[in-house]
């Protein structure tokens, strides 16, 4: 019975993801040489986890800069999307 249990709560976690593909996130460049962005207290994501626009390089951004970033379905990729600014 335990593995009927885990595969109901796979499809629901699976149907509620499906509802919300993109989700806003903000994260604080760490590093620029590698780009490394603190999103919490616990996850620091390099490179490879981003995806940028054309034309955005990592001399866009300096130690501090806190980003917008799309985190798309699964977590496994983000867009930067700007800098976080004020009006």
């Amino acid at each position: 019975m335990p593995d009927l249990f885990e595969l109901i709560k796979t499809i629901a976690v699976s149907a509620v993801e499906a509802r919300r593909p993109v989700e806003i996130c903000f994260g604080t460049v760490q590093s620029t040489a590698p780009l490394t962005v603190r999103l919490s207290q616990k996850l620091v994501l390099e490179k490879e986890f981003f995806i940028v626009r054309q034309g955005v390089t990592t001399q866009s951004f300096k130690v501090g800069d806190k980003l917008i970033l799309f985190r798309m379905q699964g977590g496994q990729q983000y867009l930067i999307y700007d800098k976080k600014g004020g009006l």
